[in-house]
């Protein structure tokens, strides 16, 4: 009896904890929803919950600027981006799980030791070598590297997934004359589902909110993506922050949507990939 009220003591502590996190990250999600339905006036004013309704905003902030033009060059970026990142590292990570050479347990380290190597450290270098290839102001920065690797994580995740799936599947599959790249096609690839579905929404956030990349490497108002965009709300004098709201709310619902549906492999690719043995 008395180990029962402990766990239920415990189990309503864990329950409180989780109830005022969650509150703490909503805050910034409601504050942005409720400026999103204020008028210029209300937005500095103490109400949190506007006096009146501004649906308006949403169809203003998407005829302010062109919304669907950024729209369609995010996903010119984003489509190929996540192609180019989910094969590519479950490529690398097959090669890493399954193939034995050497140095390969040195290479391995290499990669993992890039994961603390800052952005900002490559960005002059790259933009300097985009530049004399005369990429600057295309998507093709923000596009080719994709197709290298995928990311030191995105190919440690996979690696650490496939290296949990038995090899007499292999064995099986070469006396039956397949190839390598049909076990990788066919075997590897359906089997490691939960951390490529994982690795591609890993993707999806990463570039449906980039700001830097954009900024970086694009100059053309009608090449900027959707996240670059949320920029011209705001004039040389004052920030129009009602439709900047409304204009940021319709650009999360897609990564929202995204997340809960997906959600389920999300945390199986993660969990399961956290269990397997380095």
């Amino acid at each position: 009896m008395l180990m029962s009220h402990k766990w239920s003591l415990g189990r309503l502590l864990t329950f409180l904890l989780l109830i005022v996190g969650a509150a703490i990250v909503l805050v910034p999600l409601l504050w942005t929803v409720s400026t999103s339905l204020k008028s210029p006036a209300e937005v500095f004013q103490d109400s949190f919950i506007p006096k009146v309704w501004h649906w308006e905003n949403y169809k203003n902030a998407v005829t302010a600027v062109p919304f669907f033009l950024f729209l369609k060059n995010t996903l010119i970026i984003l489509i190929p981006v996540m192609i180019g990142t989910v094969f590519s590292s479950a490529l690398c990570a097959y090669g890493f799980a399954r193939f034995s050479f050497k140095g390969k347990r040195f290479l391995f380290l290499v990669l993992l030791a890039t994961m603390m190597l800052p952005g900002q450290v490559t960005m002059i270098p790259m933009f300097i070598m985009f530049k004399e290839a005369g990429w600057v102001d295309t998507f093709l920065p923000l596009i080719i590297p994709s197709f290298f690797g995928g990311g030191a994580f995105n190919i440690f995740l996979i690696r650490q997934f496939m290296r949990g799936i038995p090899k007499d599947l292999d064995e099986a599959a070469f006396m039956d004359g397949a190839s390598r790249w049909s076990i990788f096609t066919r075997i590897m690839l359906p089997l490691s589902k939960p951390p490529l579905i994982a690795v591609a929404i890993f993707t999806f956030m990463g570039v449906w909110n980039d700001f830097q990349g954009p900024l970086i490497y694009l100059n053309t108002n009608t090449k900027y993506t959707l996240a670059l965009g949320l920029s011209m709300f705001k004039g040389l004098y004052n920030v129009e922050w009602n439709m900047l709201m409304a204009a940021t709310v319709l650009i999360m619902l897609p990564a929202i949507i995204v997340f809960f549906f997906l959600q389920k492999y999300f945390i199986e690719g993660i969990s399961l990939s956290s269990a397997m043995k380095g």
